[in-house]
């Protein structure tokens, strides 16, 4: 599948979403991971990501209050991710859909808020991001806190044993061209 990455910026837009630069990716993650007890990615291997998927990385607020990483996964990162060998702090660059083309599958790497309005923006652009753009491919996250596989359950994800660790997937929800 391809994922136009116009689209994809005009949606997180709609949802108070910014591609985010070195400086709130940087306070994005340091929010992420005062929320979630652990460290999830430097803000460099993040970038890294962003310029091999153009669309890796978002962020809302004014000082930054919401984070959404997304990542692209390529046919061998799709397996990867399944098979346990994929490395989500910092992804092989084969493992990783380049600019929105051959899309297999997409990771969540992180998705955080740190007020109830940051928190119902990121849920809400994930779930709408979800079935508006990457529908046909399987989705991917790990369920790094409780309340993360809470909300992840209720977007209808479910456990997926065999992979990485804390592993929850939503397989394709339709098949074809038309999210993209």
């Amino acid at each position: 599948m391809h994922v136009d990455i116009v689209r994809v910026e005009q949606r997180a837009r709609d949802f108070g979403f910014r591609h985010a630069g070195l400086a709130d990716l940087t306070a994005g993650i340091e929010m992420a991971e005062s929320l979630m007890g652990s460290a999830i990615a430097t803000a460099e291997a993040v970038m890294r990501m962003d310029v091999v998927t153009g669309m890796t990385a978002w962020v809302t607020g004014d000082p930054v209050d919401g984070i959404f990483f997304v990542l692209p996964l390529s046919p061998a990162g799709e397996q990867a991710v399944r098979d346990g060998s994929y490395h989500p702090a910092d992804p092989a660059p084969t493992h990783l859909a380049w600019q929105g083309r051959d899309v297999a599958g997409v990771y969540i790497g992180v998705y955080a808020g740190a007020t109830k309005e940051a928190r119902r923006a990121v849920m809400t652009a994930a779930a709408v991001m979800r079935v508006e753009l990457f529908a046909p491919v399987p989705s991917f996250a790990r369920g790094a806190t409780e309340d993360g596989k809470r909300s992840m359950a209720s977007l209808g994800f479910s456990p997926l044993e065999g992979g990485l660790p804390d592993l929850w997937v939503q397989e394709a929800l339709s098949t074809g061209s038309e999210a993209a």
